[in-house]
Parts: structure tokens; sequence; C-alpha cells
């Protein structure tokens, strides 16, 4: 189910030795649960993630994954950051909560886009304000409304059940004690009832905690605010006319994240005030019934799928590869066959692809009786395919990749996480199974070893 939780997929990225098939989309978290097994990096090594293979994350690898991002404030002269240009600074941040509050009604659609190594997810949502608290947001399958004195949420993924919950006070407050701290990716909710101070608390979402306005200018046509906080900081471009926000630029540093790990995030605004919505706020529950909990509106839990099994019948497959040709398993009967699944947004799989290629040369190089495939899984984007092919071509794999964007055959063969490596044997039957990243790990050296074995040559 989608919520409205943002950088998800920072925070997941970091210390994940594997990548699930949600993980690159930001709304699709619960609150303050993560939807896959990664866990974050802890400062005592006992503690630190572990993959499957039992090797600690080197958080130095990780970290050097990251290319370095310029804080905002070094856009920022002494002028600009001197305790006249703060004072202008604070001044504005009062206008700009004023103008929020002033709206007898508004609607604004919100971009954002977070940059992380090789890919950059993008997603949006859609916010709408009436009369006193009534408000609604719409963030991919999912519904937040305010109507009434009630608080509703709505997921197009359940289609029984609905959330509804009387306001505690404001909207605000009702997600912090109900929703467990449900937040918004955008200020306006909290810019319509700041005042002073409060201003700054309207962009602490998404792990941050600004503490004060560090800076003002002007520049290219827009007043800029520079709030800083932490390691982290966030530049605010303000319309000088209607005091509206127009976009936002935030360098986040994640709570827990190794030395030197930041994320860049850019939103977009479209702010427009009106006396009256052209649609007024409603909530259709369409048939479904109340519940009083986000609890209660998620689906049973569900067993985890198991990986297939060593021994067992490697299921059939027909794919194309990255040039339209189609490649069949069953075809490949008498040879043996490793296939590889991955994404191009998956750290791990990015870390462990030089590894297949290693073995792809070293199978040509020795003449083995073998065939080594990608299998590119759960891409997302309007143009995957192209995305895919830009991203083979770029690192220059000698061996083919094959394209399962739907993920049918990654689920036929029990896996909901990546990188995942599986060895079948001339029969037809898996030999292996390897999931997971081990950056202190051979992949190479066993994938070989286990290779010789199924080929009766080992040793």
């Amino acid at each position: 189910m989608n919520t409205f939780r943002l950088f998800v997929v920072a925070s997941l990225f970091l210390g994940s030795v594997s990548c699930n098939e949600d993980q690159d989309s930001p709304a699709a978290v619960k609150p303050a649960e993560a939807p896959t097994e990664a866990k974050p990096v802890a400062a005592d090594p006992a503690d630190a993630p572990i993959d499957i293979a039992g090797a600690p994350i080197d958080e130095a690898q990780m970290a050097a994954m990251f290319p370095k991002v310029a804080l905002n404030a070094e856009g920022f002269d002494a002028a600009a950051t001197s305790s006249e240009a703060i004072a202008k600074g604070v001044a504005l941040l009062d206008q700009v909560a004023a103008a929020y509050r002033a709206a007898p009604a508004m609607t604004d659609t919100v971009t954002w886009a977070v940059k992380i190594p090789g890919a950059e997810q993008k997603d949006s949502l859609t916010i709408a304000f009436g009369a006193e608290q009534d408000m609604t947001v719409k963030a991919g399958t999912s519904q937040l409304t305010s109507l009434g004195g009630n608080l509703y949420f709505a997921d197009e993924g359940v289609t029984d059940k609905f959330v509804q919950i009387p306001l505690d006070g404001t909207v605000l407050n009702t997600l912090k004690s109900k929703f467990d701290g449900l937040e918004f990716p955008c200020p306006h909710l909290a810019l319509r009832g700041a005042t002073g101070a409060e201003a700054v608390q309207a962009f602490n979402f998404g792990g941050s905690a600004f503490e004060k306005v560090a800076g003002y200018q002007q520049k290219d046509g827009r007043d800029q605010i520079l709030l800083a906080g932490g390691e982290s900081d966030l530049m605010i471009s303000i319309d000088p006319q209607t005091k509206f926000i127009s976009s936002i630029a935030l360098v986040l540093t994640p709570p827990g994240a190794p030395a030197g790990i930041q994320f860049s995030v850019s939103f977009t605004m479209d702010p427009k005030a009106m006396d009256a919505l052209a649609t007024p706020i409603a909530f259709d529950p369409a048939g479904r019934t109340a519940v009083d909990s986000l609890e209660k509106m998620q689906p049973g839990e569900q067993k985890a799928p198991t990986p297939i099994a060593v021994g067992a019948e490697a299921p059939g497959f027909t794919l194309n590869d990255l040039d339209g040709k189609s490649v069949t398993l069953a075809d490949l009967r008498g040879q043996v066959v490793v296939i590889d699944f991955w994404a191009t947004w998956c750290g791990p799989c990015r870390k462990g692809l030089p590894s297949i290629e290693a073995l792809a040369k070293w199978v040509v190089e020795t003449k083995q009786p073998v065939k080594v495939f990608g299998i590119n899984v759960w891409e997302r984007g309007e143009d995957a395919k192209a995305a895919s092919q830009a991203f083979w071509k770029k690192q220059g794999f000698s061996f083919p990749s094959l394209l399962d964007l739907e993920g049918k055959v990654v689920t036929q063969y029990g896996f909901n996480s990546i990188p995942a490596t599986v060895i079948i044997g001339s029969d037809g039957k898996v030999v292996t199974v390897h999931q997971g990243f081990d950056p202190k790990g051979d992949l190479t050296a066993d994938l070989k070893a286990e290779i010789l074995k199924a080929l009766g040559t080992a040793g």
C-alpha cells in the first residue's frame, strides 16, 4: 500500500545487500516501517547489517558509490549569510506562512526527484485545501482526506477497507498521534497553521531536522531562503509577488548513514490560490468498510516467498534480450545455465555484476559448455527497456541480458529481492542459489567451482 513517506529510496539504499521489488517507489511505505529486508547501517560492527553469507557491509565501499553533493550553503556568499540577511530571511518566511494561511482555498502539484548513484527516482502528489481543515492529498494510488472533522485514508489496492479517524485538534496532530508520524513531502499543511519560528519546522520531512534560517538572497527572479540543521540544508525559492514557494532544493544526510553519504532532492511546485475550489473536497468510501487504524487496513500477513530449492526443476521461460532476440531456457538443455537477476536502480546488483562479467569471460576463455545471462527485473520508468540498454552498453558487459520487466520469471524462482544468481544444471535442475551481495566474498570463484562441479570436472 502506498503512503506519503519520503526518501524511501535513500533510506533503503543505505546498508542494503539486496533490493526489494518496491524499493524504488518513494511512496510505497507504511509509516515507520520499511518494505524491504534492508536495515540501517549501525555504528557498532556487531549490529551492522549482515548479508546471507554473514559478511558485514563495507561502509567505505558504500560511501564510495555516492558522488559528493554540494550543500546549498555553497551558493550563499558572506553577505547572504550575514545577520542582516538572516533577519530578512526570517521575516520573509513569516510572510510565506501568512500567504499560505490567508488563501481561502488553494491547489498545488508537488514533483520531486531523488538522485542516487546511477538513477533518479521521481514522484509527485497533488494537494487541495478548502475551507477550515478540509483538504485532500493524492499520491500514487493513495488518498488522504480531511473533511467534516474526520480524517480518511484510502488506497486503490485495498478495495474492502478505508481508515476513518476523528480529527485530534488538527490534521497534523492527528497524523502524529494516530498515523504513527505519517508525513508529507511538502510543507503546505504545516505552513497553513504555522506562526513565527514554527515556519522553519514545516520543512522537517524525510528525516531532516532544520533548526534555523541561515541565509537569504535574491537570485534568478526569486527570493531564496537557506535553512540549516545538522549536516543537511535546504533552499527555498519563493515567488516575490505571491510569497508562494516555487521550488525547494534539499541536501539530506540520512540519520545513521555512513560518513560522506548525502542525497540531493529537488522539488518543484505549482501553487494556485482561489476563493473556492472548483471541485469541493469529498470522500467516497466506494462500498468499503471503515476501520480505525492503518494496521486494520493492512491485508493479513503473507508468507514470504521461498527461493527455489537446490535440486528443483528450474522454471522454464522465454524472454527477449536487449536486441529483441528470444531466448528459451528449454532450448539450452544439455548446457549449464547461469542467470543473474538485477535492476539498474539496485546498488547491490550493480556492485555484483562485475563478478558475473568475470565469470562470463572465464566461460569463453576456457570454452566451458555454459551460458550466462543477466535478467533485468522490476525496471521502472516510461522506457524501462531503453534504460536497461543504456546501462548495459555503458558498462560494456560481454554477456547478454534478458528482460523480465514485469517480474514474472523472478517470481517463479521465488525471489522478492535482488541480486539473485542461479546455476541450472545440464539436466534442467537447480544446482545452486546465491542471494544478496557480499562485498567481502568472491562470487566469481564460488560460481566457477560450482559450475565445474556441475560439469563433473571439479578438481
